[in-house]
């Protein structure tokens, strides 16, 4: 395994990243598995582009990009509010460095993944571009699943 499936299985056995698989996402996943989805594609678009990244930072940011550990529902929040999708990224943040010790590039991963909404925190490292593109497609994708089980 290289350095990227090492960092990403290190986080995922952790007690504290497991607790994301409480926290509904995207009417049909959770949490963990969404982050998990992203990190992994993110990766995935980097090999195909060609791009040479920082794995460990790429798995870190990926895996926490959505660590808010609370249900969005309990914000008060309906569906695809905005309010959640400016707030998430600082609340993700405050919790990693709280349980994790991040690098800078690591906190901007997970601080600017919903660049534009997230205006003045911008994507500073390929790493950050490609966590903030694969979330979006991901999120689309889960999105989309859930559409046609629920239409079938």
């Amino acid at each position: 395994m290289g350095v990227f499936e090492d960092t990403l299985a290190r986080l995922i056995a952790m007690p504290q990243v497991q607790e994301m698989k409480k926290y509904p996402q995207h009417r049909g996943t959770n949490s963990f598995d969404h982050s998990i989805a992203v990190a992994v594609a993110a990766h995935h678009l980097a090999a195909r582009l060609g791009w040479r990244v920082d794995e460990e930072a790429l798995a870190v940011g990926g895996m926490l990009h959505d660590y808010y550990l609370h249900r969005i529902v309990d914000e008060g929040h309906v569906r695809a509010d905005w309010r959640h999708g400016v707030n998430h990224p600082r609340e993700a943040l405050t919790n990693a460095e709280r349980d994790f010790v991040l690098t800078p590039k690591e906190a901007n991963i997970i601080r600017s993944h919903m660049w534009p909404l997230t205006l003045w925190h911008i994507p500073r490292s390929r790493e950050a571009w490609l966590i903030d593109v694969a979330d979006d497609y991901v999120a689309a994708r889960e999105l989309r699943v859930h559409r046609h089980k629920k239409d079938a």
